[in-house]
């Protein structure tokens, strides 16, 4: 049984969580950036914590962006003129 950490190992799994959380939390924003582009709402992003859930969230990913605009923001593309 482990009862002993020295605290350089203990710093080191502190720096790792917070470089997993600051990661996770990245990639949160990209999926949903993602879905908006998709003209889905962020909310889909919730659909991958059931079983086989995240195959419909790779679907959505996959999706062409929509050339409209969109309900969240600015439209990526500029209009041409």
């Amino acid at each position: 049984m482990l009862t002993h950490v020295s605290t350089g190992t203990l710093i080191i799994q502190i720096i790792i969580y917070l470089l997993i959380i600051w990661i996770l939390l990245g990639l949160l924003g990209f999926t949903i950036r993602r879905l908006h582009d998709t003209d889905h709402t962020g909310w889909w992003y919730w659909i991958s914590v059931i079983p086989f859930g995240y195959l419909f969230l790779l679907y959505f990913m996959v999706l062409p962006t929509v050339e409209k605009p969109v309900r969240w923001g600015s439209y990526l593309f500029k209009e041409k003129k």
